[in-house]
């Protein structure tokens, strides 16, 4: 039998009755720290950043957890600062776990500083989207159990995708998706990167948009980011998806920029933050 892109994508659309955990009505605006100056040693570059989310009307964060480790010995009062600022704190990002009780443990972290999920990124089975069943297989009994380790937690377990997932025709971010527990493995879905990867990649939304606890939103020109709005990436196109779907979730602005010594901060999330407001209507 010949599963063509369409069934595949049919089949996971047989996955909707699915409720995300703790989601909302409507969209909800969030921000992805990295696109500020940020030092695990300098916990003030991070609750500067947030501050700054704040003034622009985003309503929740995203961080990477080495930002907030070193404040694993003074938690009370690392705590109340983030909770005195009034964001909510949509999910601590790491690398994925090659084992449960490091899950276990990362959780119990992210939980402390009030984090809604755990958003766990990998590196993809293959550069080419060319990967084997069994290696499939391996790394979707990884998520599901990752996400069962977040679920004793409190926390909701999302995956995030970068363009290996989406090569090959979505082939893994497809296969994860058959394979994984919907009511345990969700999607940070990096829209960005996958229609960097495949022009299609929005239909993979549009088919399981209750998979996705949040999207990752980005733009780019000639392959390098830009702020939303000044770029290639059709965000009308999925606006209208999200329009259709009545989905409900984190639409979270990254502005992350690998390559670059000094991060843009609010001269990217800026202007990012009032193309959201315009094509989104958040």
């Amino acid at each position: 039998m010949i599963l063509t892109r369409r069934s595949l994508l049919a089949g996971a659309a047989s996955l909707l009755a699915t409720q995300l955990p703790g989601a909302s009505r409507g969209l909800r605006p969030g921000c992805q720290a990295n696109g500020w100056n940020l030092d695990p040693a300098r916990f003030d570059l991070l609750l500067t950043a947030i501050r700054e989310m704040k003034e622009l009307g985003f309503q929740g964060y995203e961080t990477n957890i080495r930002f907030l480790q070193p404040q694993l010995t003074r938690l009370s009062e690392a705590r109340a600062a983030l909770d005195e600022i009034g964001l909510q704190f949509i999910a601590a990002h790491t690398g994925l776990p090659k084992t449960g009780d490091d899950v276990s443990k990362l959780a119990d972290q992210a939980k402390k500083f009030g984090a809604q999920a755990l958003v766990f990124s990998h590196g993809g089975l293959s550069k080419t989207g060319q990967f084997t069943e069994e290696a499939l297989d391996a790394k979707a009994q990884l998520l599901n159990e990752a996400g069962r380790r977040c679920a004793d937690a409190g926390l909701t377990l999302a995956y995030h995708n970068h363009e290996p997932e989406f090569q090959n025709h979505a082939a893994e971010e497809l296969g994860l998706l058959r394979k994984t527990d919907p009511k345990l493995v969700f999607l940070m879905l990096d829209i960005g990167h996958a229609w960097l990867a495949d022009p299609d990649a929005i239909s993979v939304f549009a088919a399981n948009p209750n998979r996705a606890f949040g999207l990752h939103v980005r733009d780019f020109h000639n392959r390098e980011s830009v702020p939303l709005g000044q770029g290639e990436f059709p965000l009308r196109e999925l606006a209208a998806v999200i329009r259709k779907t009545q989905w409900s979730g984190w639409l979270i602005d990254e502005e992350e920029r690998p390559n670059l010594k000094d991060k843009p901060g609010k001269a990217a999330t800026g202007p990012s933050r009032k193309t959201m407001q315009e094509v989104f209507g958040v």
